[in-house]
C-alpha cells in the first residue's frame, strides 16, 4: 500500500491558489485532485535538478477545470508544494 503524505504549501503557493478561486469555481475539487495523486505516487512527475518534480494537471476547458502545474518536493511523510502555475485549459 501506497504512503499516504502531507501536503505542504510555500506561501507563495497557498496566495495564488487564493487568487485563482476567484477565477475557477471548481478549483477546490481540482486541488485535492492533485494532492491524492501526489501524495500516494509523487514520483509520477517529472524529476528536475535536485529534489524538485514538476507535475502537469490536465484541465476540461468546456467544465471549467483549470489546468494545474506544480513544481514540487517530497520526502516520505510530506509533500511540499513551492511554485503553482493555474491557468484556463484549452
Amino acid at each position: 500500500m501506497p504512503l499516504m503524505r502531507t501536503i505542504a504549501y510555500d506561501k507563495e503557493v497557498q496566495q495564488d491558489i487564493d487568487a485563482a478561486r476567484k477565477v475557477f469555481r471548481r478549483l477546490d475539487d481540482s486541488i485535492q485532485a492533485l494532492e491524492w495523486r501526489l501524495c500516494h505516487q509523487p514520483e509520477g512527475g517529472v524529476h528536475r535538478k535536485g529534489i524538485y518534480w514538476i507535475y502537469r494537471q490536465k484541465g476540461i476547458a468546456n467544465l471549467k477545470i483549470p489546468e494545474i502545474s506544480v513544481l514540487y518536493s517530497f520526502t516520505d511523510e510530506l509533500v511540499e508544494f513551492h511554485a503553482i502555475l493555474i491557468r484556463a485549459a484549452a
